[in-house]
């Protein structure tokens, strides 16, 4: 064995939650084999056999299979390092015990095994009295039993000892003072390697200094078990930055290097390829030239990196990442690549429901493919991709190629996850979010093919609290079966459903291009993420060129800007004389006739006789120096983002191919998100800076303004603009990502790339809202810096220092920019889990605007499903069910209402009133009379049609004597809410971020609870609104027995 390099690199599969299947594993030896890793350690801790069932021998099928992945691994020169863990139970002093570790491991060589680990890491501390008897402490237990086996097995050339000690942190006082160490240190065999962790369990940095004390206390060198990429104990985090903060020259004091990375293997490709391209770097500044392990280098040359014993890790990153897109397209091209989705969905001729619809249709998978998690969300193993092994290694220049991310690599496969790839796993005990990908039915699906769907906890529109009666007739998500553009029925993929989701593929709304692309708002420029480092701090005589620099009242007024000034500072105002040269540019005043309004008309006429698509295509128009003086700012909708010219796709590559290939700046945005655990990207940090910046100097935009002139509100309206680019980035990417990815990529990350689209709909909203809302009362009840405050000593991050580990940063950028919400992260109680099949729907979040009424009351209108002497009701009072759901919450509290909206237009609301009693009192006084008027009480009576009960209820609604409500409610719960969705929208997620903006919009003005009532019959609404907060009120409102009052604190 001494051919084998005595430096070990590679990969340990040490995380809790679901195991990698051997396909999974598969594919890994051959990522490793590229990079010139060496060696792969099995050790996954819910594999029951390796830690609960440790006594167990494996089957003879589970044997096979262990024995073909040990083979795999040595056919890619992979040394299998098989572990064990048996310290939760194992009782040192019975004979019994020892006998059965020893049989299990013979058993494992037996396969062909030459490797071996034993981990008493993650174990109580405490031994039984019958060890107690025996062994003067543990780890006098533990490494007689670690000699006993190194020297049953022969004392195998790589045999490894995890410590109960295993980092700074947990020697107590310190590693050199640890008696538990000193033990080991002394009684294990000389050829037993120790591994160690660094100075945290997720350690940020690693030096030969650290290493010392460590190193003198074990008398050997220890190896490195490195979770710098582990997320197992966040399931909101995943790391796809660049293997960094490991010092150079560090090869030199260890035995070994071993990465425990993401639980998601498709995450892992630049965290596998940077390690390699250290490992090369560290191998290449050995000062002893016949060093083990220098072989590998001579056989990659000098074509995967610089040879010059440097590391750098941005350009290891740069390195990846063209790799890294040619993988992923390269997978997407694959038969069976692309997973299915829900197509974007028009309101246009949508198709009529039932009413009743309770919880939503579960869709009938394969039940090989579940797996169970906590919360009862299905999670299922993803679709593993097959990689032909590559016949030599590319040539590579140390200066990345910008444009070769269409580099075409060695061709790759994807296989269906069988039930018999895992070994016998247990219960999942970690937060996993990975959606799995469900049972193919036939080939590929591309985005706007309709498949069979399952529908999830959203809100529909249901009646108001504050109307007092009974509540509305269910409108539930589609239930009916899948159609194509010209209405023909499209095939299920399951015949034994009882029913199938209906869905629409796009159409093209009135007003819109005919070829536009389905893209989202374009990135600001195409350098944003391409900065030197991913915190590199602005110095003073760089303010201009920051992306987030502050917009000075003689920029804001001064002459055009050049292109390269319009990339670096995405916040500069675009002048009038300009209109051309940006993609930021307002609209002249001849187009404003051929089909457009300007922005300063916008501003200063809001009852501007529009049509609804005018009035929805003025809202991209940006934020002049003029227009931030005057008004609130404009923001991008959708259907205009899809043909906006900054986006990493053109217009015509968009229309002529919706699921073009990722691009390297959009596969860049993606690990800017995502970057490392005590590291933000440049995007991630870009997004975190202007929402901070916005969030401290709102009063600037309050009512009244607090600043004397409007250079303050300029300020804040250009930064606001430059903020509102970057969520319309990222949700153009979600949408891109979802189109594109492969299988297996997409269902690994897609749940972390929603949670963070679904918090940026969110606070892109709520920052529109403060512009001109923001109430800047005095009255420290009311006002936003009490409300912050209290934010901060409830539910914002607690201060942290360099020893914090990284799951006290829970959330990543997700928990940051909720923490930043006036409502925080109490809004996060129970975690929502993605959908089954993404959607790569676009949605803009925005406050409500004048001309949404109608479009509103159409989508209440058209929910309803109905037969035809309904319908004539109908068309002769078009506007009674928006004036049910709606009409009081339009007219009496227009500021606090919230517009979801697609590409066909709005498809959603969340209405609310700030002080619920005055509200209540003012509806029954003014409003209701008159809507007396407007609809006389026998309308829509007798008869059982379909939809009748609607009719009646509403008009019902109108004419009886509303009922007050209690006032405990009011003290405890002074505001009021209301949501609704159409059934087209099928993303909880959406739905979820309504909520958050209103309920933050409510907290910023000072309330302090709010309620709303839910009919007993909505499981639907009662689930949504329980997984926000809301509980039970034990109080009784209204004439219907059926509904309640459901309320939660702010």
């Amino acid at each position: 064995m001494a051919e084998r390099p005595r430096f070990l690199c590679g990969v340990v599969e040490g995380f809790y939650g679901r195991p990698w299947s051997m396909d999974q594993r598969k594919l890994l030896f051959q990522w490793l084999q590229r990079r010139g890793l060496n060696c792969y350690m099995y050790a996954p801790k819910d594999e029951l056999k390796h830690r609960l069932l440790w006594r167990e021998p494996y089957t003879e099928h589970e044997a096979a299979r262990m024995r073909s992945l040990i083979e795999a691994a040595q056919e890619q020169g992979v040394e299998f390092i098989f572990a064990i863990s048996a310290g939760q139970d194992m009782v040192f002093s019975s004979a019994g015990d020892r006998l059965l570790l020893q049989q299990k491991l013979r058993q494992v060589a037996a396969m062909g095994c030459r490797s071996f680990a034993l981990l008493f890491d993650d174990i109580d501390p405490c031994m039984c009295q019958a060890d107690r008897d025996v062994f003067p402490s543990l780890a006098q237990a533990q490494a007689s039993v670690a000699n006993e086996v190194y020297q049953e097995l022969g004392q195998p050339s790589i045999f490894l000892f995890c410590p109960t000690e295993y980092c700074s942190s947990l020697c107590s006082p310190s590693p050199s003072q640890s008696c538990y160490l000193q033990t080991i240190g002394q009684e294990l065999l000389p050829g037993i390697g120790v591994i160690w962790t660094g100075p945290k369990v997720v350690s940020q940095e690693l030096s030969a200094v650290l290493l010392e004390e460590v190193e003198a206390v074990l008398r050997r060198h220890p190896v490195i078990w490195d979770n710098l990429y582990a997320n197992d104990y966040d399931c909101r985090r995943v790391f796809l930055g660049p293997y960094m903060g490991r010092a150079p020259g560090l090869m030199s004091r260890l035995h070994g290097l071993l990465l425990n990375p993401n639980c998601e293997l498709q995450a892992n490709f630049i965290p596998i390829h940077t390690l390699g391209t250290w490992f090369r770097s560290e191998l290449g500044s050995c000062a002893h030239p016949d060093h083990a392990g220098m072989e590998v280098v001579a056989a990659l040359g000098d074509s995967q990196g610089a040879q010059d014993g440097s590391y750098s890790p941005q350009e290891a990153l740069e390195l990846a990442l063209c790799d890294w897109v040619a993988e992923i397209n390269q997978q997407a091209l694959e038969p069976g690549g692309r997973a299915p989705g829900h197509p974007s969905i028009s309101i246009k001729g949508g198709p009529r429901l039932q009413a009743g619809t309770e919880g939503g249709q579960e869709v009938t998978l394969d039940p090989q493919s579940h797996y169970s998690a906590p919360g009862g969300a299905d999670q299922h193993s993803p679709e593993p991709c097959r990689v032909a092994p590559e016949e030599e290694c590319r040539e590579v220049t140390s200066e990345p190629d910008k444009n070769s991310g269409n580099r075409t690599p060695a061709g790759h496969q994807q296989s269906p996850t069988r039930a018999e790839d895992q070994l016998t796993t247990g219960s999942r005990e970690s937060c996993e979010p990975s959606s799995a990908p469900p049972s193919e039915a036939g080939s590929a699906q591309s985005v706007g093919i309709p498949v069979a769907t399952k529908t999830l906890p959203s809100p529909s529109p249901t009646m108001s609290s504050s109307n007092g009666a009974n509540t509305s007739p269910n409108i539930s998500l589609p239930t009916s079966d899948a159609r194509t553009g010209d209405g023909s029925p499209s095939q299920s993929p399951s015949s034994t459903q009882s029913e199938v989701i209906r869905t629409d593929v796009p159409r093209t709304p009135p007003g819109s291009g005919a070829g536009a692309s389905p893209g989202a708002p374009a990135p600001l420029t195409d350098e944003v993420g391409a900065s030197p480092g991913p915190m590199a701090p602005v110095t003073p005589e760089e303010p201009k060129t920051s992306p987030i620099a502050p917009v000075t009242p003689d920029e804001a007024g001064s002459g055009a800007m050049t292109p390269k000034e319009a990339r670096t500072s995405p916040t500069l105002q675009v002048t009038p004389e300009e209109p051309r040269t940006s993609p930021m540019a307002p609209v002249t005043p001849e187009e404003a006739d051929s089909g457009s309004i300007t922005p300063k008309e916008t501003r200063t006429s809001p009852t501007l006789q529009v049509t609804p698509e005018k009035a929805r295509s003025s809202l991209m128009l940006p934020v002049t120096s003029e227009g931030a003086e005057s008004g609130p700012m404009a923001l991008i909708t959708p259907k205009e983002a899809r043909s906006n010219p900054t986006a990493p796709l053109t217009p015509e590559e968009a229309v002529s191919s919706p699921t073009a290939p990722l691009t390297l700046e959009e596969v860049r945005m993606l690990v800017e998100l995502f970057y490392l655990p005590y590291h933000h990207g440049a995007l991630a940090q870009e997004l975190l800076e202007h929402f901070r910046w916005l969030r401290a100097n709102s009063l600037s935009v309050g009512v009244p303004p607090t600043t004397p002139d409007a250079c303050g509100g300029t300020r804040w309206r250009g930064r606001a603009q430059s903020f509102q680019l970057l969520c319309a980035r990222t949700c153009r990417l979600h949408s891109r990502f979802v189109s594109t990815a492969g299988r297996a990529l997409l269902y690994d990350l897609h749940p972390y790339l929603w949670d963070i689209r679904n918090m940026l709909l969110a606070a892109c909203a709520f920052v529109l809202w403060l512009d001109g809302h923001l109430l800047c009362d005095p009255d420290p009840k009311g006002t936003w810096g009490n409300c912050f405050g209290w934010c901060q000593s409830i539910t914002a991050p607690i201060l942290l220092g360099r020893d914090a580990e990284p799951w006290a940063r829970r959330g990543g950028l997700f928990g940051e920019l909720q923490a930043l919400l006036p409502i925080g992260n109490s809004c996060d109680l129970f975690y929502h889990p993605p959908p089954l099949f993404p959607s790569s729907q676009l949605y803009l979040l925005r406050p409500l605007l004048p001309l949404d009424k109608g479009e509103l009351y159409r989508m209440c209108r058209e929910s309803l499903d109905c037969d035809p002497k309904v319908a004539e009701i109908l068309v002769a009072h078009p506007d009674l069910l928006g004036d049910r759901l709606l009409g009081s919450f339009l007219s009496l509290s227009p500021e606090y209402t919230f517009v979801l909206e697609d590409e066909g237009g709005p498809c959603g609301y969340a209405a609310g009133a700030l002080h619920a009693e005055g509200f209540l009192q003012q509806r029954d006084s003014s409003w209701l009379p008159a809507i007396r008027h407007k609809y006389p009480p026998d309308l829509g009576t007798g008869g059982s049609a379909l939809g009748q009960d609607a009719l009646e209820e509403a008009v019902l609604f109108f004419h009886a004597e509303p009922l007050a409500v209690p006032q405990p409610v009011l003290r405890r719960f002074p505001s009021l809410v209301q949501l609704g969705t159409a059934p087209r929208v099928l993303d909880v997620g959406a739905s979820r971020s309504l909520a958050l903006c209103l309920l933050s919009a409510l907290r910023a003005n000072g309330s302090r609870g709010v309620f709303c009532q839910v009919s007993d019959a909505d499981r639907q609404q009662l689930s949504f609104y329980s997984k926000l907060g809301f509980v039970a009120l034990p109080v009784a409102w209204g004439s219907s027995p059926g509904a309640q009052l459901l309320g939660r604190l702010l």
